[in-house]
């Protein structure tokens, strides 16, 4: 799994399972890592000083920002740790985490190996994405939205969760936007 972007420790909802199935399936069918954009950053710690793609380079936040009602700040951690987050500016909001994958097969066949057994799973028509899905879990106390899009050989992902008080229409057309993005931003 060296392709994903990440770090820290994503939110621990029903969902993780699905995402660690996709990692699982990195092994088996990923291809050699995306193009990187010309703005990549971080090089690879295996390829040299060969840039790695990164979800957060070239990303617009301003449509995700304007969704949610709310300034996020963008987090790109370091070369040696690379990292995608997009983090509320005030304490309190609704966080994301971004990765990727490169594989050779489609998230269709993808999802069929995930076990998502609870949340509310829909596919939003996503502009020049081949699939989409965003994963939607309301807690007792916390609302969390998974979503996938990919391009390609690409598969882009990102994790949310916001505590109590919390706007689940906002995080909603957040989540759609932000795939909107990823979509538009992918190599």
């Amino acid at each position: 799994m060296k392709n994903w972007i990440a770090s820290g420790s994503a939110p621990a909802y029903a969902v993780l399972p699905a995402l660690a199935a996709l990692g699982l399936l990195a092994g088996c069918g990923a291809d050699e890592p995306a193009k990187p954009s010309a703005s990549a950053s971080a090089p690879a710690s295996d390829h040299g000083s060969e840039p790695v793609f990164n979800p957060c380079d070239g990303l617009e936040i301003a449509p995700v920002e304007k969704a949610l009602g709310a300034e996020l700040r963008v987090e790109r951690g370091t070369s040696a740790a690379p990292r995608c987050a997009l983090l509320p500016k005030e304490s309190g909001g609704t966080a994301y985490e971004l990765n990727y994958l490169p594989f050779k097969g489609t998230l269709a066949e993808a999802w069929k190996t995930m076990d998502v057994k609870s949340g509310e799973v829909s596919q939003p028509k996503v502009t020049g994405a081949d699939d989409a899905r965003l994963v939607k879990q309301q807690g007792v106390n916390s609302y969390a939205i998974t979503g996938f899009v990919q391009n390609g050989g690409l598969i882009q992902s990102f994790n949310s969760v916001d505590l109590e008080p919390y706007d689940g229409d906002a995080i909603d057309r957040a989540a759609t936007a932000l795939l909107e993005q990823l979509s538009t931003n992918a190599p």
